[in-house]
This record gives C-alpha cells, structure tokens and sequence, in this order.
C-alpha cells in the first residue's frame, strides 16, 4: 500500500518545532547544528521552499527544494535548468526505518515533477549510508561517489524526469 503525505508550506509557527528536530540527536549527526543555518533565513528566499511533512495528522519531517541553477558553480550544475536540489530529515524518530523517508521523497520529487522539474539531485554526506539506501529506494541514482561542496563532503544523486525525455532516449 502507498503511503501518502500531507506536506505543507513551513511558517513562522513552524520554527520552534524545527529547532527541536535540529537538536536531537540522529539529525544533528548529519545536519549542522540549527544556528548555523537557521531556517527562519531562508523563509523568504525565493529560490528555496520549505515544507514540514505529517502522517496521520502528526508532523514528522521537514524538506527543502531549490533551484540549483540560482546559486552559481552549484555542485549540482551539471543537471538541466530547472532542476532542484531538495534536502530533508525525519525529526521523530519513531518514524525512521520504517519506509517514510523513501515514500515521502518519492511523494514529493514526484510533485516537483508534475510541475517541471527534469531533473531532482540530493546530496547525503558519504558516511550516511541509511540515506543514501533511502535515496536509492525513492529512485535516485548516485552520480559521483564522493565531492567536496561548499556544504561538506557528499554524494552526488540524481533522479530524472522520464516523462520529459525525448522518446528515444529513456533507458
């Protein structure tokens, strides 16, 4: 059975929760401590969306998408123009290890698709091997094994929009 998600826009009200995601433990490992990028920043950015996830009516993941190509010499630049970028965690950790994190990708990269994007890239660091599984069973493909970005050390995957390839050249 597919699950489905209720992903809405993060606001103001959203930031408290946030924080407390980005001090546990299993998301400050793999994300910078929430000071260092704080979310409340980039609510205004026109080039970046932000979403909380809910299961059940429960909150329990946060995303981000952005254009790749707004940011100059992007890691992800070699994807077509109006491809995304897209990061998230799962703040409760009741919720990990159970398939959310691969359902909800695969929810939400689909979306951006349906309005566009060819192309969707993420960036796990190389140790977060649980992520990258996650990201490989929404669909992503690793393209680089291993660069260095201005964010860390990652991984470079990407899923592709089949529905807007030429016909003739899906494989």
């Amino acid at each position: 059975m597919a699950r489905t998600y209720a992903i809405r826009s993060v606001c103001g009200a959203d930031f408290a929760l946030l924080k407390s995601w980005r001090t546990r433990p299993h998301v400050r490992r793999w994300w910078d401590e929430p000071d260092v990028e704080p979310d409340i920043e980039k609510l205004d950015d026109p080039r970046i969306a932000l979403w909380i996830a809910s299961h059940a009516e429960c909150p329990f993941a946060f995303l981000q998408d952005y254009e790749i190509h707004a940011w100059p010499d992007h890691h992800f630049n070699y994807l077509p123009p109006g491809a995304r970028g897209i990061d998230l965690y799962i703040g409760e950790a009741d919720m990990l290890g159970v398939g959310h994190g691969a359902a909800l990708l695969r929810q939400h990269v689909g979306e951006l698709f349906r309005q566009g994007a060819p192309a969707v890239g993420i960036d796990p660091h190389p140790d977060n091997i649980v992520a990258i599984r996650c990201f490989e069973k929404a669909g992503f493909a690793i393209a680089r094994e291993r660069v260095e970005t201005d964010w860390g050390p990652a991984v470079l995957m990407d899923r592709r929009n089949m529905a807007l390839m030429a016909p003739g050249k899906r494989s």
